[in-house]
């Protein structure tokens, strides 16, 4: 049976390459103290097959994976509360826009995107640094007041992470690197690989030939934004004609263009790179009895629990949640995790094709990195992860429990 899971799992992957969303992927499936692991295609037309040490760019991954441990293990060691004003840590965000607002954002919005603050800004075309990027998220107006809407948004998590660098007083990729990543013996996980690992030979999958989709999504925010006098807008509008896009392709460095223009490479909502094994490791934090010996276990338990009641979409902390709530167009959209997840599910995907999701009912966590931003974005990938994850949760039961052959009793 467990070929053929195999068989499925590989099945999966190389329809996503056939349908050309992306050039190669590896997939994990780890259950009960087993493991099943699947790579096909390259990492590129011409390139190394895909195997197990072929890092890849997880995009916000990052999210839950580097920034979610560190607010959790900063609550841990009582250096930081949910509940906490997030203007105690970073009085910088109440000195603009909305400030009355802003003064009611707690730690526990930013971390189940419920903050009122919008979803992305082009702030790295006018703006380098953690200082310049707090001084312009001060300026946002908020999209709701605070709790009252759920708005996945990535000025949340970087300013997660400048919260987390401040009360640690040390930079997120080595507080990363040393409250998570070694404890768990993650050796190929890292911000910046070209500069952290230079001593050391890695394949490193590409992501995109240059920026030109995210090029697109500026000129789309400027379009939308046509006739108002925000000052982020008149900067961008000034700068972007002449603004020194990425040629050629990307390797070994951010995609997402805030972390990688504006924020050297470390963000808390995108810039950390890894492979499959180190995503298990990992993974042993949310679903091993003590935590990974690194999470207190109740900690661990609230924190994937739904969090935001009858909002949907439904988050946990950091985490997407599986039960379905909201609209009937919501509800029929369902969850990245697909159909067959149970209602208790978390998971969460990052843009450069990347995903991860664990079911407590089927004791299952899937694990899949492929690089659909190259050369170019894939189109259905939504689609197509969807089906994956139906396709190897279906797979894995099928492998637990087969079915009788005809005739038989």
């Amino acid at each position: 049976m467990q070929k053929l899971l195999e068989e499925t799992m590989a099945l999966s992957l190389d329809q996503g390459i056939h349908e050309g969303i992306f050039p190669g992927g590896i997939s994990r499936l780890a259950a009960e103290g087993q493991s099943t692991t699947v790579a096909r295609g390259r990492t590129e037309a011409g390139g190394s097959e895909v195997d197990e040490s072929t890092v890849y760019d997880l995009a916000s991954l990052t999210k839950v994976v580097a920034t979610l441990p560190l607010v959790l293990l900063s609550v841990q060691r009582g250096r930081l509360s949910l509940s906490d004003p997030v203007a105690g840590y970073l009085p910088e965000l109440v000195r603009g826009t909305d400030s009355a607002g802003k003064q009611k954002i707690t730690v526990f919005h930013l971390l189940t995107h419920t903050s009122g603050l919008p979803a992305w800004r082009p702030y790295f075309i006018a703006h380098q640094g953690r200082d310049a990027y707090l001084k312009a998220i001060a300026q946002e107006a908020l999209t709701a007041a605070p709790g009252q809407q759920v708005v996945y948004s990535d000025l949340g998590f970087m300013l997660l992470g400048f919260l987390v660098e401040r009360i640690w007083d040390e930079s997120l990729d080595r507080l990363a690197q040393r409250l998570v990543f070694e404890p768990l013996g993650m050796q190929d996980t890292a911000f910046n690989p070209l500069e952290s690992w230079k001593d050391r030979k890695v394949t490193i999958a590409p992501t995109e030939d240059g920026n030109r989709y995210e090029c697109g999504m500026v000129y789309q925010f400027l379009q939308r934004e046509q006739g108002s006098d925000n000052q982020l807008c008149a900067l961008v509008r000034s700068s972007v004609d002449s603004f020194g896009w990425r040629q050629g392709v990307i390797r070994g460095t951010v995609h997402d263009c805030n972390a990688y223009y504006g924020l050297a490479g470390v963000s808390g909502h995108a810039g950390l790179f890894s492979t499959v094994g180190d995503l298990e490791r990992y993974m042993h934090i949310w679903t091993r009895a003590d935590g990974g010996g690194l999470l207190d276990p109740l900690l661990r338990d609230f924190a994937v629990r739904c969090l935001t009641g009858s909002l949907s979409p439904r988050r946990a902390l950091g985490w997407e949640y599986a039960a379905a709530g909201g609209s009937p167009e919501q509800v029929a959209a369902g969850c990245s995790g697909g159909d067959l997840v149970s209602p208790f599910a978390f998971g969460h995907t990052g843009f450069t094709g990347t995903s991860i999701w664990h079911d407590p009912v089927r004791k299952a966590t899937l694990i899949t990195l492929t690089n659909r931003v190259h050369p170019a974005v894939g189109e259905h990938m939504a689609q197509w992860r969807k089906r994956h994850h139906n396709q190897s949760f279906a797979g894995l039961a099928y492998a637990r429990h087969p079915a009788k052959e005809e005739g038989s009793r």
